[in-house]
């Protein structure tokens, strides 16, 4: 009688391990972080940045309760101004932000793909 050869499939627990390893450093390193909070008067100097350069922008939105994790940025561009809400147009569509719910906020560069 011989030995018939699983192949691959007797390897299957060692890589699963590894695996789970390395998902775990990716997710550490990739983990949203809190940014430094603004204050009113900086923020509203990177909007009026912002509306007359027409560049995009990157906000972190304000936690609702204190052991919150951040939500994804908000990145697009300024389409319009009604008193204290702010309509961003990103690539989701249409983001109302009130003015308030702002945590930080900075002006994204464009990179050029040439050089």
């Amino acid at each position: 009688m011989t030995y018939q050869d699983r192949g691959i499939k007797k390897w299957q627990g060692f890589f699963l391990s590894e695996h789970n390893e390395q998902m775990d450093q990716l997710q550490a390193s990739t983990k949203l972080k809190w940014r430094e909070a603004m204050s009113s008067e900086c923020i509203e100097s990177v909007l009026s940045a912002a509306i007359t350069h027409q560049s995009s922008l990157v906000i972190q939105k304000k936690p609702l309760n204190a052991d919150a994790f951040p939500e994804p940025d908000v990145i697009g561009r300024i389409s319009g101004v009604d008193g204290d809400i702010i309509f961003i147009q990103s690539t989701s569509g249409v983001i109302s932000l009130s003015f308030s719910s702002i945590l930080n906020i900075e002006e994204r560069k464009i990179e050029k793909w040439y050089k």
